[in-house]
């Protein structure tokens, strides 16, 4: 048997959707639907329909459509698994369920690309999922930026993305 060559200092600290820190938090109850056009993953962004309040996956904010938050507490949901293996683990949460989502406070999230702490925070239209920008960037082709959200902790030096912490103030 080798000897340990490397010692891991960064430890795990969350899944993505964990509230990380017991602080000021508002999170809002709202039936998820996206309409089987994309997964609903805890830990992505959402926007809702402001007359119908029903929440979807991506979106892009504009007159009828705001931002409706992260979708969080993965642990507060039924396990749907995936097609072919019911019990398979997943974050994907099914079309016409009452979820949380977190509007202020600080949450575990998957980004996909590398950031610092204070980098702004971005989700693809689509797919919902986070990326970031550096302070004073903009969001590409696609994107948009998640109003009053920044990168709080954990900063993610691998260029594919990871684990981090982002704050929302709104």
């Amino acid at each position: 048997m080798a000897f340990q060559q490397n010692v891991n200092i960064e430890m795990g600290f969350g899944v993505p959707g964990d509230i990380h820190t017991d602080g000021p938090t508002r999170t809002e109850s709202l039936v998820v639907n996206s309409e089987g056009a994309q997964l609903n993953l805890v830990g992505r962004a959402f926007t809702k329909d402001a007359s119908k309040n029903v929440a979807k996956v991506g979106g892009a904010i504009e007159s009828g459509r705001v931002f409706a938050g992260i979708l969080v507490n993965s642990k507060a949901y039924a396990l749907t698994g995936l097609s072919g293996n019911p019990l398979a683990p997943t974050l994907a949460v099914a079309d016409n369920t009452q979820a949380d989502f977190l509007t202020m406070g600080d949450v575990v999230v998957q980004v996909s690309t590398a950031c610092k702490i204070g980098d702004l925070v971005a989700y693809d239209t689509t797919t919902g999922e986070l990326s970031t920008v550096a302070v004073g960037g903009s969001a590409s082709g696609g994107k948009a930026l998640i109003p009053n959200a920044t990168v709080y902790r954990f900063p993610v030096t691998s260029g594919s993305g990871g684990l981090t912490v982002i704050r929302l103030t709104n």
